[in-house]
């Protein structure tokens, strides 16, 4: 699934999210106008879910994906997979 936004913009991962993590996250960027690429694949065998969401969202609107998150999912740790949110990570 791909909202429609032009190619040209930087998308960077945000994630790995369960489906219905994900489901919320798009729901918010969708109102918001926010584009966004998602990829479904299945996790390494381990417990957790059997599928997880892989979700892009364009490195300009930032500030609005990472209030969005916020919002959602507090201040907790963003997920392991997260290329989004290395800067603030302390390792």
């Amino acid at each position: 699934m791909q909202s429609d936004e032009p190619e040209q913009a930087d998308f960077v991962l945000l994630g790995s999210y369960a489906p219905r993590e994900a489901a919320k996250l798009l729901e918010r960027f969708h109102q918001a106008g926010i584009a966004f690429r998602t990829q479904p694949r299945r996790p390494p065998p381990e417990p957790g879910p059997t599928v997880v969401i892989d979700i892009s969202v364009p490195s300009t609107r930032a500030s609005e994906v990472g209030q969005i998150h916020r919002d959602l999912f507090g201040d907790g740790l963003p997920n392991y997979h997260s290329s989004f949110f290395r800067e603030d990570r302390n390792a």
